[in-house]
């Protein structure tokens, strides 16, 4: 009896010592911020309040101007929590674009801004064009390219119409905005 198992002896003690290996490593390893798969985030590392920050170029000329009621830094993915932040694109040689919303989250250094929670795009008037404003509730700012870019539903608002859509985005560069979807506009008669 005993000889019909040394066969398979070999194959059952690799085996067993696989396994033991794998709890071992499981046991020993550092534990993750998130383990038990919730959306819970490492405890912040700073926190300001009513603060504000400017952004300039190369030549001393201000890009970006950001504004927030509260900003919350997380270690962890790098990213930054805003309450009620206001920001301004200051393009030179181009009408300034504020931006305003409940709360936003920025990426490591500023590259990407996704606001949320009625998002308010105020664009001034500039070029024979008047003032312009738009409302969402989320917003994808890239404010290194001037470009805020919706897919949700959108309301435009000029001195003589109402554009509503589903999808936008604004190159302030370009001075263009696209519409991507379901676009319906009331024009105004002028008197």
């Amino acid at each position: 009896m005993i000889g019909r198992l040394l066969p398979g002896f070999p194959l059952l003690l690799a085996t067993l010592l696989a396994a033991l290996l794998l709890w071992l490593n499981q046991s020993v390893r550092a534990p993750s911020p998130i383990q038990d798969g919730s959306s819970r985030r490492a405890e912040p590392d700073y926190m300001i309040e009513n603060f504000s920050a400017v952004r300039m170029d190369r030549d001393g000329i201000t890009r970006h101007l950001l504004s927030a009621k509260k900003m919350v830094h997380y270690p962890d993915d790098d990213t930054t929590d805003l309450e009620y932040p206001h920001f301004i694109n200051t393009e030179p040689g181009k009408p300034a674009m504020q931006v305003d919303a409940d709360q936003a989250k920025m990426t490591a250094n500023s590259e990407d801004i996704y606001l949320s929670g009625n998002v308010r795009i105020l664009r001034s008037a500039g070029k024979g064009r008047g003032e312009t404003a738009m409302t969402t509730s989320f917003l994808h700012l890239l404010p290194d390219d001037g470009i805020a870019k919706t897919d949700r539903p959108v309301v435009i608002t000029e001195a003589n119409a109402v554009i509503k859509a589903v999808g936008m985005e604004v190159s302030n560069r370009t001075q263009v905005t696209r519409l991507l979807s379901q676009v319906r506009v009331v024009h105004a008669k002028t008197r």
